[in-house]
């Protein structure tokens, strides 16, 4: 007879809660009828639609293999989107009708190539993409009837958002063309290749991003670091003509932007400690930023595509969430102010609730972070430290289901935003170049320490654990400042720099010269910051779980740092997951994930709930 297995009510909650699903907008169909959002309701990221009146998503895309990135026709009748396979992040282009029942054709065969994201002509006809092969990156033009290609530019570093101008003669990029580790550069690329490149920049060696033409003008809106902070542009290409936006006045950094329907207005979110704020602002300064009030909470997404207009310039659609709150798909009338849902998902999960923190560093900067508590808790509690991943990222007040799951188990988290982190200006953002590991190191060392200064945390139970970066930040802090944890848990994470590089392709070699310099350049400094070199001074108990496709962070080096684990005899378990690699997961891997986690912590330092 088969003795029944209890499950602990707490890894039941994680299940539940991992299974909580995503969604996030990725475009809004010219006609204003149609919301095209990418959800893993299914399980896995795939694409669904939704009548912008109310009603029920209906799905676009089917399968398991996840999709990357998603864009409808001008026409409203396709949408075409990116998949990858086995998450190796080698990306094929699909179509499939926007209207209901049919299912989706392979549209390209390109050689292994790594699509950041791409956007139709005007025209329809063709598809500009921008991404990566293992030897450069470029630009790359489809025949949207048979799926040819054609690079039209090749460049050493990353490349990435190509736009068509109104007329489809020209397509605007940011590329990084220098060796000057932060900057990036609006180029002009004419599709036929009949005009060399045309490099823009306002100021040299300043950062430049997503570029965006007017709907009528050949004027370019866009993101700029040229006056020593993150605001808002406008370059009339026709006369060379320079304007800023008053942006910078309303927040740190802008996620997302464009033009109003109607090219006298843009509107854009503005970032201020984990929270945005949508505003719309008229390009001739004849009236202030209006405010247009939505949800508390964060409405930029993953992808920068979470806010959209409707082509008369009467609504938007937009999806935020909060870090108590799932992911919700919304409407705002912008006559009334009225915002109407159009898909959400309701829980009677008992959700942790986000308290604001900021902690001083050793150098006496401000870091500003999320504490959370689980709904009921008693007494000083184990509590996990939470390293996003990036580093060129942050823990936003958005829904984070990974947070939320040791929250439902009975733990606390803290969730700082060191250095390096998005959302606190480019200053702030760029402090971790050529540092990596450094003063980033030491801001969680001080998170740690302010940990252990709470009355409601139990300063002898202090886990850390990230994925990515965050999964670096764990393997090279339970190596260099081993004495503060009592286990961590590293996810998709990276422990020698300089093997890493040489496995990467052409946009992540580019992605560690931001970080490192060239190997060659700086080997100190790829010594000191890789875990391999310093694995003996480990003491915490630590859980490895990586995937075996991760193109990112490549299994190669983290296998040998478990086997120089295993030699030294430390306390460590690993797992790999062979089918899966970077980034989004299907949602059973990640419950297997988090619930292992957990069950480690518990088996470590223990719950208090």
């Amino acid at each position: 007879m088969t003795e029944p297995v209890l499950v602990s009510p707490r890894l039941i909650y994680v299940e539940r809660v991992i299974g909580i699903p995503d969604i996030e907008l990725f475009d809004l169909s010219k006609d204003g009828k149609t919301a095209l959002a990418l959800s893993n309701k299914t399980g896995s990221y795939q694409l669904a639609a939704v009548d912008v009146r109310g009603g029920q998503l209906r799905p676009v895309s089917h399968g398991k293999e996840r999709v990357a990135w998603a864009r409808i026709s001008n026409d409203s009748e396709t949408i075409c989107f990116s998949r990858d396979f086995g998450g190796k992040e080698e990306h094929q282009l699909f179509t499939v009708p926007l209207a209901d029942g049919e299912e989706e054709e392979q549209l390209t065969r390109l050689p292994a190539t790594r699509a950041f994201n791409f956007n139709w002509s005007n025209g329809d006809d063709r598809i500009v993409l921008a991404g990566a092969t293992q030897e450069t990156n470029g630009v790359w033009t489809v025949d949207s009837s048979n799926g040819q290609h054609s690079q039209i530019y090749q460049n050493r570093h990353w490349v990435f958002n190509p736009e068509w101008s109104k007329d489809d003669s020209r397509i605007c990029i940011s590329a990084k063309t220098t060796e000057h580790p932060t900057a990036l550069e609006l180029v002009f690329l004419s599709p036929e290749k009949e005009q060399d490149p045309v490099v823009y920049t306002p100021r040299v060696d300043s950062e430049n991003t997503n570029g965006g033409w007017h709907p009528s003008e050949p004027w370019i809106l866009f993101k700029t670091d040229a006056r020593g902070r993150y605001e808002l542009a406008v370059y009339k290409t026709d006369a060379q003509e320079l304007s800023y936006l008053k942006s910078a006045d309303l927040g740190l950094d802008f996620p997302v932007f464009a033009w109003m329907p109607d090219g006298k207005s843009v509107y854009y979110l503005a970032t201020n400690n984990g929270r945005t704020r949508l505003y719309i602002e008229p390009i001739d300064a004849s009236e202030p930023p209006r405010e247009i009030p939505l949800p508390e909470g964060y409405h930029a997404g993953f992808f920068g595509t979470s806010v959209k207009v409707a082509k008369p310039g009467e609504y938007f659609v937009f999806s935020w969430s909060s870090l108590s709150s799932p992911p919700t798909l919304s409407r705002c009338d912008l006559e009334t102010g009225r915002v109407e849902t159009l898909n959400e998902h309701f829980t009677d999960l008992p959700l942790g609730r986000a308290e604001p923190v900021v902690y001083g560093s050793f150098d006496g900067r401000s870091i500003h972070g999320w504490f959370l508590k689980p709904t009921r808790q008693e007494g000083r509690s184990p509590c996990v430290l939470w390293i996003h991943g990036g580093p060129a990222w942050e823990v936003a007040d958005v829904w984070n289901p990974a947070i939320q799951s040791f929250l439902v188990a009975g733990y606390t988290l803290f969730a700082p935003n060191i250095r390096g982190s998005t959302g606190y200006g480019v200053e702030f953002q760029n402090l971790n170049i050529h540092d990596c590991g450094g003063a980033d190191l030491k801001d969680v060392e001080e998170a740690a320490n302010y940990l252990k200064s709470r009355p409601d945390v139990d300063p002898s139970k202090i886990a850390l654990v990230g994925a990515s970066y965050g999964g670096f930040m764990t393997f090279l802090a339970t190596t260099k400042i081993p004495d503060y944890w009592s286990a961590g848990a590293a996810i998709v994470g990276i422990t020698d720099w300089k093997e890493m590089y040489g496995l990467s392709d052409a946009a992540f070699k580019s992605f560690i010269e931001r970080y490192f310099g060239k190997p060659e350049e700086n080997p100190d400094l790829y010594y000191d910051r890789s875990a391999i070199n310093f694995a003996q001074n480990l003491k915490a108990p630590l859980l490895i779980w990586h995937r075996g496709n991760d193109s990112r962070c490549p299994l190669a080096p983290v296998q040998k740092y478990a086997d120089r684990l295993r030699e030294l005899g430390k306390d460590f378990e690993m797992n790999v997951v062979w089918d899966e690699g970077h980034g989004f997961q299907k949602t059973e891997n990640l419950v297997r994930q988090y619930k292992a986690i957990i069950e480690f912590l518990d088996k470590k330092i223990g719950s208090s709930n």
